[in-house]
């Protein structure tokens, strides 16, 4: 959970960073890109909506490719490799800010946009894959339906221990602690996002370091974990 509570906080402040600096572009959620596009297309506003539009498939690009590298290699020591290729994707995308890349939307601009995409499209293909977390990183409208699907089971398995009945299989008698978890992780991705956007303030775009710094501490994490299962 703590893991998984760093990723969800990554997400965030990445995710807040790219919204004030990339003109309201979303980096890992692309539920509002996909609606952003469509209210621009709606209304013939096709240059405003073309950013959403492209970053959508530069994020599943992100996926495929950290899915690929975990499915062939699903191990704590892989998941830390994926997690520093992160990093160093955010790396790049502080490079390309600080050298005018949020500004105008020109072949620069969708330069510098790609890297993060790719780094949150990364980032959701890792814990999960290897048992360390039953929650997507930057999926939070889904984080939000497991939390009330599982409040809503908790308090049925409520009813039933108190009435001494049986639990039905399709009960799950954990619920009440999923439901807490699910709420955890919209916490860190809340603060993450608020860190992200104070630290502009005091920053500026040097605050894309600290999501870095989270990340090489977790991979180096991981990799102790590794070599401790193989002592």
């Amino acid at each position: 959970m703590p893991d998984t509570c760093v990723l969800a906080g990554v997400g965030g402040c990445v995710d807040a960073i790219g919204v004030l600096t990339l003109g309201h572009l979303f980096v890992s959620h692309m539920s509002g890109n996909t609606a952003s596009l469509g209210a621009s297309f709606g209304q013939g506003h096709w240059m405003q909506g073309l950013p959403s539009l492209v970053a959508v498939p530069i994020f599943v690009v992100g996926l495929f490719w950290g899915y690929w590298l975990m499915v062939r290699r699903p191990t704590t020591r892989q998941c830390a490799w994926v997690l520093l290729l992160e990093a160093g994707l955010l790396a790049s995308f502080l490079g390309l800010l600080l050298a005018g890349g949020a500004t105008g939307r020109g072949w620069f601009y969708y330069l510098t946009i790609t890297p993060p995409l790719l780094a949150m499209g990364l980032q959701n293909a890792t814990l999960r894959q290897v048992g360390r977390s039953v929650f997507p990183s930057t999926y939070i409208t889904g984080v939000l339906d497991t939390c009330a699907r599982a409040v809503a089971q908790a308090l049925t398995v409520r009813d039933y221990r108190r009435d001494g009945k049986p639990l039905p299989a399709h009960l799950d008698p954990d619920s009440a602690l999923l439901a807490r978890r699910a709420a955890g992780v919209w916490f860190c991705y809340a603060g993450g996002a608020m860190l992200g956007s104070a630290g502009l303030l005091v920053l500026d775009i040097g605050v894309v370091v600290i999501p870095i710094v989270a990340l090489a501490v977790l991979a180096f994490r991981l990799f102790w974990d590794a070599e401790e299962l193989t002592d």
